[in-house]
């Protein structure tokens, strides 16, 4: 992202400070006064360091060493991370706090859950790493989807590229083994004598042996619903039903969250399509809410009160919020306010800051509406945020989703690709928080504080 100057950023989209202007800002900063913000600092390391050790207890490797038979004990619990990769090719999935899932039937069942939607087509891996503070012990760390099939073409995916992306995820320091479901309904039907050759598990065994790290167990099923057959890939003699998604104690945690799980990932592309009509009204209303920004910044600047200016604009933004949470649907004149003020770095990067208050549902609804009616520079702005929403609050999915969109509307776009680079590492979205402290001291700059009751 080309830095911008914050009082020369209502004008254009992009626009370049004049040199020497006092408040220039670049890639990953918040301001010049509060200086460069620590999560940015992070987040552009060359090599983001991999997750932290899981703190939910399970099944002695012992018992984890074969596969888990349906009469046997917990052999996982604790489900806890989210991300997502490159072009929609994987899926993680962030969980706070354990669940105990009694056998595979369970497992399968919290999918939908864990990841915001039934997989189709997929390989979902479960990865297993140590818990420092429990010998012998284990539990799940990560839930990573792989398509199994190509979105774009509909065509299968290859064997050799998947194994690659997955092993790469789960050959990291700490990892103990990996249990694996296969979710495709162009699998023969289960022959209990006869075990079933699938090219993608042989290649992915292959490639994580040479790491080290065993296939604990593998399963199939050909749908995610309740009462549907799974079976095991690796012991013929193992096969059950799959328990009910919409009783399982994950999905009835997220539920509580406030988090639906859809029927599939398309509905969350969906939520951020481009909304051609809104996109054409908001359009529209770009030229004349950027003029008026003008002038209000020349007024400000012939007050020599510049910060005044960003401060006006800033409550501006936060009464429309505010606004919208009442339940009132803002018009396209006041989308295009708030497009055009989100164009200055420093007033954008004060929204980080939003994602840690009590308003953080109304703003991030925000940001999923002027996505779908926004195009190019002014999408990217808002999908980035909406990305680093859902990042912290755990949904890697929809996070995912939203920063390929912000980077397919801008590739230049330096925080969402930041913020990509974290997600695809598997970094915690609690490491993410010093940029929405960097968000609130830049606020505290303008004189508000993000942190009142009230605004």
């Amino acid at each position: 992202m080309t830095p911008a100057a914050p009082f020369a950023s209502p004008l254009s989209a992009g626009t370049s400070p004049a040199p020497g202007h006092p408040f220039t800002t670049g890639p990953g900063t918040v301001s010049s006064r509060t200086g460069r913000c620590p999560t940015a600092r992070a987040l552009s390391a060359d090599s983001p360091r991999p997750a932290g050790p899981a703190v939910a207890p399970a099944a002695a490797p012992d018992a984890a060493a074969r596969p888990a038979r349906a009469d046997d004990r917990p052999f996982a619990e604790g489900l806890l991370r989210c991300a997502e990769g490159p072009g929609a090719e994987y899926d993680w999935f962030a969980r706070p706090g354990p669940a105990r899932l009694d056998d595979p039937g369970d497992l399968i069942a919290a999918i939908p859950a864990l990841l915001g939607f039934r997989p189709e087509r997929s390989l979902v891996l479960a990865v297993l790493c140590d818990v420092p503070a429990t010998p012998r012990s284990a539990a799940i760390d990560l839930v990573v989807r792989f398509d199994l099939w190509q979105p774009a073409t509909r065509s299968p995916a290859d064997d050799a590229t998947v194994a690659a992306a997955a092993a790469r995820v789960c050959a990291r320091p700490g990892v103990t083994g990996v249990l694996v479901v296969l979710v495709d309904d162009s699998l023969k039907d289960p022959e209990i004598s006869v075990p079933q050759h699938i090219p993608v598990l042989g290649e992915l065994e292959r490639r994580l042996a040479s790491a080290a790290v065993p296939v604990r167990a593998a399963w199939a099923a050909h749908t995610i619903s309740a009462g549907d057959p799974w079976w095991s890939l690796t012991d013929p003699g193992q096969y059950g039903r799959i328990a009910d998604p919409a009783t399982s104690r994950v999905t009835l945690s997220r539920v509580l969250d406030g988090r639906p799980v859809r029927h599939s990932r398309d509905e969350l592309t969906a939520l951020i399509a481009a909304d051609s009509p809104l996109c054409a009204e908001v359009s529209a209303e770009l030229d004349a809410a950027r003029a008026r920004a003008k002038d209000r910044y020349a007024a400000a600047a012939g007050r020599e009160d510049p910060i005044g200016f960003l401060r006006g604009e800033l409550m501006t933004v936060l009464w429309l919020i505010v606004s919208a949470e009442s339940g009132a649907e803002l018009a396209a004149r006041e989308l295009a306010e708030i497009a055009v003020a989100l164009r200055d770095r420093e007033l954008r990067d004060c929204m980080f800051a939003l994602a840690g208050t009590a308003h953080a549902e109304a703003a991030e609804q925000l940001w999923v509406r002027l996505t779908s009616a926004l195009r190019g520079a002014d999408r990217a702005e808002t999908a980035a945020l909406l990305g680093y929403f859902a990042y912290v609050r755990g949904d890697g999915p929809f996070a995912g989703i939203a920063l390929d969109a912000a980077l397919e509307a801008d590739p230049q776009h330096s925080m969402a690709a930041l913020l990509h680079t974290a997600l695809e590492a598997g970094m915690r979205p609690e490491r993410l928080r010093d940029l929405a402290r960097c968000g609130r001291d830049c606020a505290a700059a303008f004189g508000v504080d993000l942190d009142a009751a009230q605004w």
